[in-house]
């Protein structure tokens, strides 16, 4: 395998090297999402010709299997085997993997591409469908598609979101607004998240009501640890001024 591996990437790397003398040099970047594009096809007819060949062998057998046994997935008729033998003492080693885990990787890319790419529905369809298998039944294919639907499902959310609060799509599509709110819990609501990234983003200079010093300690030291309410009364001047204070907010927000 792993030599197939190696001989299909130096025939890779061959056609873009000669591709090259033609037309404008790749950065590394462009060459890396080439190579993952080329191998992706080439897995795909491989794994294409071998379902096709296990249709054609064991096709017959599944049914048969299934009806004689009233199961209604090879999963279970195999499951009920596996116990039946090592309730007798026979020790069954598990199946070795078919493909790389870069393999399985460029796989469920595909796969969760193909899918979202069907429809939001459809996103939302197989998040579940694998949310109730449970990621301990999962294969290593499935756990690597249920991530990447389950995040693109929950930026969807957030954007839907964001989009009611007038916030536009090249905003929380930046860059700049990912960083920041991957800092934040998981659980942290994104309007909350939207609401602190406003007051870090450069403002005319206004004139504020009221001091500051109840948000601090009494001696006008740092404190380990702000709330929320706490955090959102400093203005974007005020952290600047004191990058201890605001390291300390930017460790207090994981905690909200």
């Amino acid at each position: 395998m792993e030599n197939n591996e190696n001989l299909v990437t130096e025939q890779v790397t061959e056609n873009v090297e000669q591709t090259t003398e033609e037309t404008p040099k790749y950065t590394e970047a462009q060459f890396n999402a080439k190579l993952d594009e080329v191998l992706g096809k080439k897995i795909a007819r491989r794994e294409a010709k071998i379902r096709k060949e296990y249709e054609k062998k064991y096709g017959e057998l599944e049914n048969v299997l299934m009806a004689g046994t009233g199961k209604g997935s090879v999963e279970e008729v195999t499951n009920d085997f596996r116990q039946f033998y090592e309730q007798k003492g026979i020790q069954i080693a598990p199946r070795q993997q078919d493909y790389s885990d870069r393999d399985i990787e460029l796989l469920a890319e595909r796969d969760a591409k193909e899918i979202i790419d069907s429809g939001y529905d459809e996103v939302v369809e197989e998040v579940d469908r694998l949310a109730d298998k449970g990621v301990a039944n999962m294969t290593a294919r499935e756990k690597v598609l249920f991530k990447a639907l389950a995040e693109h499902r929950n930026n969807t959310e957030r954007g839907k979101e964001l989009t009611k609060l007038g916030v536009t799509a090249d905003v929380y599509n930046s860059q700049e607004f990912k960083d920041f709110s991957s800092k934040f819990s998981a659980t942290t609501p994104i309007r909350e998240i939207y609401d602190i990234y406003q007051k870090t983003q450069p403002k005319k200079e206004i004139k504020t009501m009221g001091s500051m010093k109840n948000a601090t300690s009494e001696d006008g030291t740092v404190k380990d640890f702000y709330t929320y309410d706490e955090a959102i009364r400093f203005s974007r001047k005020e952290l600047d001024k004191n990058p201890a204070l605001f390291e300390a907010i930017q460790k207090s927000m994981t905690k909200w």
